[in-house]
């Protein structure tokens, strides 16, 4: 195909060129993936945190729990509820810290009693929470939201700070192709002139550069992804011995969306930035 072999002919006399671009494009898609799978960590444990969260309510002494318990359990939004009086939750707590037993045994039990309950949507905890205050008896929420409110916080901040360093990586990397194709134009600019002359058409100069700029962004895509799915994996292997609590993202599902999104990704930039540098050169010269 003659497009094929000018567009890798390109390639290969602008080489120093071509070499720059693919690896500024590598690197801009390499930092994209970077984040891409850190916000879906990132997600996955706060999917992880929000269903383990259980709303736990304190009662002062002397409340009619039984009371309590049925009147929790009848709202729609409880998964399940479960009463722990003040001396099963400081027996439990000595078997989480076996320090505190001697303590214990020293002085008076400072442990409320105890409702604990786990909600069907953990989206609904702030509500729950406060209709749990208005009950009587019922001092003290521990709802665990102010963690999932500083673990989304962090989250948004990633994401706005992830997407202003995307936009300016992708932004680079048009750059670099504009310039890749601008060279291969300035390169062949006799052989356009005379292609001219011999009457052939915008689209048959523009497919070679096209090409060029469609295996730029092909080249850059698999270098990306031959660096990045194998550190990832790496790296979960790992972190997942040392922080066997945290559920990093294995899914092979999951992982080829994201390759496929880069490639394409990178693919339209290729496209893009060539036609760009070829649109401007036939605009200038014709």
């Amino acid at each position: 195909m003659y497009e094929l072999r000018q567009a890798l002919r390109a390639i290969r006399n602008n080489w120093v060129a071509s070499v720059a671009t693919i690896t500024t494009m590598a690197l801009s898609l390499t930092i994209l993936a970077g984040f891409s799978l850190l916000s879906l960590n990132l997600n996955e444990i706060l999917i992880r945190l929000q269903s383990e969260l259980e709303v736990s309510a304190f009662l002062a002494d002397g409340t009619d729990h039984e009371l309590l318990v049925q009147t929790i359990d009848a709202w729609e939004e409880i998964l399940w509820v479960n009463y722990i009086p003040k001396d099963q939750a400081l027996t439990l707590l000595v078997e989480d810290l076996p320090s505190l037993g001697q303590a214990a045994r020293l002085v008076e039990n400072p442990l409320p009693n105890t409702i604990e309950l786990k909600l069907l949507d953990p989206a609904l905890t702030p509500l729950v929470s406060q209709r749990l205050l208005q009950l009587p008896g019922v001092f003290d929420i521990e709802d665990g939201s102010d963690s999932v409110e500083t673990f989304l916080a962090i989250n948004d901040s990633l994401r706005v700070g992830g997407s202003i360093l995307i936009v300016i990586l992708l932004s680079s990397a048009l750059f670099a192709i504009v310039n890749s194709i601008r060279a291969a134009i300035a390169a062949r600019q006799d052989e356009i002139e005379v292609m001219r002359l011999v009457g052939a058409t915008n689209g048959f100069i523009r497919a070679p550069f096209l090409i060029e700029g469609f295996l730029l962004g092909l080249f850059s895509a698999l270098i990306t992804l031959a660096l990045v799915l194998p550190s990832y994996q790496f790296i979960v292997l790992r972190l997942s011995g040392q922080l066997t609590f945290v559920p990093f993202v294995r899914n092979p599902l999951l992982l080829g969306q994201i390759a496929l999104l880069l490639t394409a990704l990178s693919l339209l930039v290729g496209l893009v930035g060539s036609s760009i540098s070829v649109s401007q050169h036939l605009r200038e010269r014709y």
